[in-house]
């Protein structure tokens, strides 16, 4: 049952993991077939398959599998001295894990960053808004986020966050200098997805900056700049709805293009 609260509690939570089934034995092992466990992409756990040395080696291999995404079959050895069983059997285990919603980062919880939380939280994702602006300044664009983090500063604030490799980042605060630090930041994340709002004079003059700094062309050339699809409008939901429709198209690998344009 513990179990099965917890795996419920990550599924609300949008967090990954990935579940544990003992699925065959042989021999003398200390569980039996169907027990269960829950582990965590920063290897802790809830239940357990067998404790012990062994279910160490289980655990690091089920935070190898979170990362990759991959369903495995995995047979251990319980016969050795290190695991404390040696006259033990064999076990074999499912190990089945869950990516947990996407990680969207809002830099900026302004017109367009509240719009953008709103449509991207209708559409799964695990959301954390940041900004340098209080919590009362901010708490009606930020209500449908999961987080919202006050930041001293974007840079160090975004910088010293554990973000989840992969996420994606809007950058979108209220100035060009908290624009170029955010982006920094994001710059120095393992992101999947970096979209910055600003006309062509803005973008250039942080681009020129940021190189001077050390960030190179290549690493530029990742940004998002102007940000979003081209499907017109000018009000912050219609931005909003551009924006998303580009981090979607990143996220699942689609062309922009409509399907009449498109050879079924």
């Amino acid at each position: 049952m513990d179990v099965l609260m917890t795996q419920l509690k990550a599924q609300e939570e949008k967090k990954a993991y990935a579940l544990v089934t003992l699925v065959k034995t042989d021999g003398a092992t200390p569980r039996s077939v169907g027990s269960k466990m829950i582990v965590f992409g920063d290897g802790s756990f809830e239940g357990t398959v067998g404790g012990g040395v062994l279910e160490k080696h289980i655990v690091q291999d089920t935070v190898d599998c979170i990362k990759n995404g991959e369903k495995v079959l995995r047979e251990y050895e319980n016969r050795s001295k290190e695991a404390g069983s040696p006259c033990g059997g064999t076990i074999t285990v499912f190990i089945e894990p869950e990516q947990g919603a996407p990680e969207l980062v809002v830099c900026g919880a302004g017109h367009v960053g509240g719009c953008l939380i709103d449509i991207a939280s209708r559409l799964g994702y695990h959301i954390t808004a940041i900004d340098t602006r209080n919590n009362e300044m901010v708490a009606e664009n930020v209500k449908s986020a999961d987080d919202f983090i006050h930041v001293d500063d974007f840079y160090d604030g975004i910088r010293l966050l554990d973000i989840t490799p992969k996420a994606f980042y809007l950058i979108s605060t209220y100035g060009h200098a908290q624009d170029g630090e955010a982006l920094a930041a994001a710059l120095e994340k393992d992101a999947a997805y970096i979209g910055m709002m600003g006309s062509p004079v803005k973008i250039n003059t942080i681009f020129t900056k940021l190189r001077a700094k050390g960030f190179t062309d290549e690493q530029l050339s990742f940004i998002h700049a102007p940000v979003g699809l081209q499907i017109g409008g000018e009000t912050p939901p219609e931005i909003a709805v551009a924006i998303m429709a580009e981090i979607q198209m990143v996220r699942y690998g689609g062309t922009g293009l409509s399907w009449k344009e498109t050879e079924l």
